[in-house]
């Protein structure tokens, strides 16, 4: 029997047609001829797209801008920052707390920043952390032995932190995570011209720096005090001057640079980059008295 009762049930209309319209008008239906084939091809397009945008990215940096970490390149401040103006990048948000963790070798704090990232160029958002430990390499060791707690120097551990996640939230908007040398190779960037970051393992490293005579050690503390002063104070300009007085070429044609005055381990190279330094921080001054520099 067909009744129309409060607008419920039409006429020719049952309870159960009734709800399977309603049912039907809750499911998502696709777009006509959608099909498998075209969400492929609107994948592969996007992974074009993808890769144009990893090479152009790249085509904005240097040979000077990358170091080989351990045979991985890896971009460091200048080049990331180049590269988020480039494809207007803005960081949002940052935050930064202090954790403490515990093990077997004792107590220890790291600093977590937290932020957001977006990129107007690409539309694209991501969020990420960036995280620094009291025993980090840097700056928590010394001889091969960590740091008690009040010897390491905490603004650097957080300035650290907010700098690792600014790196990662940069490349991650744009798409720089896991560059290889191929990748800077089809960017047309010269891997001859990139640097290398020296490494020795941590029980040769402190036997090397044990090892030093007094002098030896306190002319390399008068490297990283010229350079300190040189820069002003500012502890990464000092790294970027120790990278570039330090910059070597082997007999192959491969550069390699320090990065880390407490790597410096060589009574050698200590006497060699003394000298250099020394010409550098007597420019400097001598231009500071003058008044022609800063």
């Amino acid at each position: 029997m067909n009744e129309e009762k409060n607008g419920k049930i039409t006429s020719g209309e049952s309870l159960d047609e009734r709800s399977v319209t309603e049912e039907m008008q809750i499911i998502s239906i696709p777009e006509r001829g959608f099909t498998v084939e075209k969400a492929l091809a609107a994948v592969e397009k996007n992974v074009e797209l993808f890769n144009k945008v990893k090479v152009i990215a790249l085509k904005m940096t240097k040979a000077s801008d990358w170091v080989d970490l351990g045979g991985n390149p890896y971009l460091m401040d200048r080049g990331t920052e180049n590269v988020a103006i480039a494809f207007g990048v803005d960081v949002s948000e940052v935050r930064l707390t202090q954790e403490w963790n515990e093990d077997a070798k004792g107590r220890y704090y790291a600093y977590v920043a937290s932020g957001k990232a977006y990129s107007k160029t690409l539309g694209r958002y991501v969020e990420d952390i960036g995280v620094c430990s009291q025993r980090d390499k840097f700056f928590g060791m010394i001889g091969g032995k960590f740091k008690e707690v009040p010897d390491v120097d905490m603004a650097n551990v957080r300035r650290k932190a907010v700098t690792n996640l600014y790196n990662r939230l940069i490349k991650r908007v744009i798409g720089l995570m896991g560059v290889t040398f191929a990748d800077l190779e089809a960017a047309g960037i010269s891997l001859k011209a990139v640097a290398k970051v020296e490494y020795k393992g941590g029980a040769q490293k402190a036997e090397a720096a044990a090892n030093l005579p007094d002098d030896a050690k306190k002319k390399r503390d008068d490297i990283w005090s010229m350079l300190m002063e040189i820069a002003v104070g500012d502890e990464d300009t000092a790294k970027s001057l120790l990278m570039t007085i330090s910059s070597f070429k082997d007999k192959d044609g491969k550069e390699h640079k320090l990065e880390d005055i407490s790597r410096l381990t060589s009574e050698k190279w200590i006497a060699s980059l003394y000298g250099k330094v020394k010409k550098e921080y007597d420019s400097v001054m001598a231009k500071r008295e003058s008044g022609e520099g800063a």
